[in-house]
């Protein structure tokens, strides 16, 4: 995880830069090491430090501390891109959603209504088609009539 380990990278440069760059502040001054050596009977090579080394260190944590803190404002970007196309997708889903039922509903209703309508239409077709053999069939014996 990225941020674990920028946390960590944090952290172990500011244990660096406190033992490197705090070297200053562990530096006793001549009148504290006058008084330290004429109470101690002989003084020990004092330690110093490795700032050489220790800049060389930091310099990389630094530059992994930039890659890790770039990667992560990269991927939380990306992920917050994402994350408004899936509630925008989601949203005009919804919206479709809602339209193809309320079509459905008006179809369902439309398709009654025509089926209602074609069997209104068939009833009056086949009563006009049954008056109108009628009408034919007295319009043949009238015709009859009219010839002889």
């Amino acid at each position: 995880d990225l941020s674990t380990g920028l946390a960590g990278v944090r952290k172990a440069l500011g244990v660096l830069r406190q033992y490197y760059g705090g070297a200053d502040a562990l530096v006793q001054t001549g009148a504290s090491v006058l008084r330290a050596r004429a109470k101690q009977p002989a003084s020990p090579e004092l330690h110093e430090k490795s700032a050489g080394a220790g800049s060389k260190v930091v310099g990389i944590l630094e530059v992994v501390e930039s890659d890790f803190a770039k990667n992560l404002a990269a991927e939380e970007t990306e992920e917050d891109s994402s994350q408004a196309d899936y509630e925008k997708m989601t949203q005009e889903n919804k919206v479709t959603k809602t339209l193809k039922n309320q079509d459905v509903t008006y179809k369902t209703k439309e398709s009654k209504s025509l089926d209602k309508a074609v069997a209104d239409l068939t009833a009056d077709h086949e009563s006009t088609s049954a008056e109108l053999t009628a009408v034919m069939e007295y319009y043949a014996k009238i015709k009859e009539r009219c010839i002889a």
